[in-house]
């Protein structure tokens, strides 16, 4: 599948991980992030890349959008930057990412 015709998916303030066609169904939130993935170490893995800049949800984002940081693995703390929304939510790794890495620390202590 291309990046052209794959699902966006986007992480949204209140914790929800959304395909962008069911952004509507959130009108009070905000956009943090996009499910992305990306290759570490020739390992093709999800990432959650937290854009500089957190969107109203009532909109799509460009697929160019300025990033603050690709997250591959557990992060706490993520903070929604509209001024007046309070969500601080937490990123968990996902299944086949944690065995991925799993697999490349395996080897290194080996």
């Amino acid at each position: 599948m291309s990046a052209s015709k794959a699902v966006r998916k986007f992480f949204l303030c209140t914790g929800e991980c959304v395909p962008a066609d069911h952004l509507a169904d959130y009108p009070g939130s905000h956009i943090i992030g996009e499910l992305r993935y990306v290759l570490d170490e020739g390992q093709r893995i999800s990432a959650l890349a937290v854009y500089e800049e957190s969107l109203p949800s009532d909109r799509i984002p460009p697929f160019e959008i300025e990033i603050r940081a690709e997250i591959i693995g557990d992060a706490r703390r993520i903070k929604c930057t509209i001024s007046h929304c309070k969500h601080v939510k937490r990123w968990e790794i996902g299944r086949q990412t944690f065995i991925q890495l799993q697999q490349r620390y395996g080897k290194a202590m080996l």
